[in-house]
């Protein structure tokens, strides 16, 4: 979800042996472009943002918790989630 190249990789069937030369020329071009940690915190945030913020929602509001419950659990999620985000983002 973070690193924009695995759609290239996945147009050709995963294999980049049986590629044609258009595939490796557009990898030699763009194959690191926005690898960067704070690029992968960016699509981390709006992972947890849009996915761990209302999971952990529905089922407080669910077990009927505040919602200072929520912010606090759902923060800690969305945090985790932009670390996880910039550490898979970067690492090359």
């Amino acid at each position: 979800m973070v690193i924009h190249q695995w759609g290239a990789t996945g147009m050709i069937g995963g294999d980049p042996s049986v590629a044609k030369p258009s595939f490796n020329a557009f990898m030699a071009d763009y194959g690191t472009a926005f690898r960067t940690f704070k690029h992968g915190m960016l699509h981390g945030f709006f992972a947890g943002l849009f996915f761990a913020l209302p999971v952990v929602g529905t089922n407080s509001l669910f077990e009927q918790r505040s919602w200072k419950y929520i912010l606090v659990t759902g923060g800690y999620w969305v945090v985790c989630c932009m670390i996880m985000g910039g550490i898979v983002c970067a690492w090359q």
